[in-house]
Order: structure tokens, then sequence, then C-alpha cells
């Protein structure tokens, strides 16, 4: 059985107290048919049907009534936890900074500048998806992160918008066909290896690929990766797994490689929608200093 994550024991704590979803949605400040799917994902992890669905309400199953109360208990836990790693993270001056993969780029321009600034602080940058930073944000684990997209169903997470960065290029293996071209045109990837980030790691990633593609009727052979570092998408590259995408800001960092051919990507049909994120309610100054420089060094 796959760990369920305390989000998903969230959803399902609110949707067993309101016995509804739209009402559920509403109190966790997040959209009906994105916390049903993560309801049904949660039952298909644990292998159980915990609601009974009409059309006017939800109601527990038998399984679901029991494990209710544990999943409170699970909660109450992670609560308690949280509020132990707050006070510690609030000890000292140092400033843990997440980036999620196609941020790097920006991130590590900011965190130059921020060290620039307040050099008093000891910053630990750390490299993960999106969703795991929420959840480490939201209990104190984490300060500051650059994530992709929104940041669904925590109000104790704090975001506003960075930078639209379009995803403009490719990295194709040396020795493939269209290393040689200057432009690489989508159509080219028709049947070709192409790497997509597993959608239970990077569901906001996986989508936005998908779409692209799927929207100019291009059928690629998806190559399907964990969430991992930019590096590690290169070196899948090198070795020849599959052609791996780059943003802008990615594709500068990046123009000196030789271990693979980066080439401009036509049209240009997505971007990564970049947002900085703190906890909601942290008052240090050096949070609030390094949010400012994100923002002035990567803003749109």
């Amino acid at each position: 059985m796959a760990n369920v994550d305390l989000r998903r024991l969230r959803y399902f704590v609110a949707v067993a107290e309101e016995q509804h979803f739209g009402r559920a949605a509403t109190r966790l400040h997040m959209s009906t048919p994105p916390l049903s799917q993560r309801i049904r994902e949660l039952e298909a992890e644990l292998g159980l049907t915990l609601f009974e669905r009409t059309s006017r309400s939800v109601e527990l199953t038998d399984a679901g009534a029991r494990l209710l109360n544990e999943a409170r208990a699970v909660l109450q836990a992670a609560d308690r936890f949280e509020q132990a790693a707050e006070q510690l993270t609030a000890v000292g001056n140092d400033l843990s900074f997440g980036y999620c993969h196609g941020s790097e780029g920006g991130a590590m321009r900011a965190l130059r500048r921020f060290r620039e600034e307040r050099p008093d602080v000891l910053v630990h940058p750390a490299s993960m998806t999106s969703l795991t930073m929420a959840d480490q944000i939201a209990t104190g684990r984490l300060g500051v992160g650059i994530v992709r997209g929104t940041v669904d169903g925590d109000d104790r997470v704090a975001t506003v918008p960075l930078s639209r960065v379009p995803v403009d290029h490719v990295s194709v293996p040396l020795g493939h066909p269209l290393a040689a071209a200057d432009v690489v045109h989508a159509h080219d990837l028709e049947s070709e290896p192409v790497l997509v980030v597993d959608r239970a790691d990077a569901p906001y990633a996986h989508d936005t690929i998908a779409r692209y593609l799927g929207g100019l009727g291009v059928r690629p052979q998806w190559v399907t990766h964990g969430a991992t570092q930019i590096e590690r998408v290169f070196d899948m590259v090198a070795i020849g797994s599959g052609i791996g995408w780059l943003n802008t800001w990615q594709a500068e960092r990046e123009s000196g490689r030789t271990d693979v051919a980066i080439r401009r990507l036509e049209p240009v049909g997505m971007w990564d929608e970049f947002r900085v994120a703190w906890r909601q309610g942290d008052t240090r100054l050096s949070t609030a200093a390094c949010v400012r420089v994100v923002l002035e060094t990567c803003g749109a």
C-alpha cells in the first residue's frame, strides 16, 4: 500500500464532516473537481470505498467511518509536530529555501542577491516538488519556496504570482537527427520518445506537457520519470532515453552544455507559472526579506 499523504487525509476529514463535496471544497478554499479527484485517488491508494455518493450528498461507508477517527488522530499528531517544528525553525538565523524543477535559474539568481543583502542569514537551498514544498511550508520545515502553479486546499500557505516563463526549448541527445536542426517544431516529436514527469509527483507539469502536444495532435512515445533535479533529466537525455523540456530560465543557465543539444522549440504553447510561497503568519524578517528579493529578482 502507498503512503497516504496528510493533504488527502485533511480532504477526507473535511468531506466526512461536511457530508458534501461543495461545502468541503469551500472550507478547503479549493474547487470541487480536484477535491473529488483527490478523494478518489485516496480510495484507490487504500483499496477502499470511503464514501457512498449521491447527487445531493455523500455518506461514509463502514470502512470510512472506522478510518475517520484514525485520520483525525493522525492530523492532530501532525499539527503538534508542526508546532514543534515551527518553534525550532524560529530559533537561530537560518532560512530553508525550496525551488521546483524549472525554477533553478531564477532561484539561484535570487539567492545570490539575498546573500549579498543578508550575509547574516544562513540559507539552506533544496530542490523538491511543488507538492512537497507546500506541505513543508505549511508545517514550518521550509521558510520560502518557488512553486509551480497554485497551492490548493491549504490556507496555511500564502503565495503570490512570480513569473510566467515560456517553455521554449528542448534538450535532444547528441546523436539524434533533431540535434542537427536549428529549431525543433512540435510536430517533429511525433512518435519520438519524449520525457514527462509522473503525474503523481507533479500533476501541473505533467498536464501542461500533455495538453500542449495533445492540442497540436502530436503523439509521442511518452517516457515517464519521477520528479527529479534538472541534472538527472539531462542525464536521461544524454544517454538517449528521450527528449526533454526546457524553459527560458533553464536554457539560458544551461547554454554551455556539451553532453546534449539544446534547441529552440516552436510553437511556444507552454509556460511555467511560478509563484513564491511562504507560511501564512510567518513574521520573521528574514522570510519577508527573502520573499521581497525573489519578487524583485525574478518577478515578471
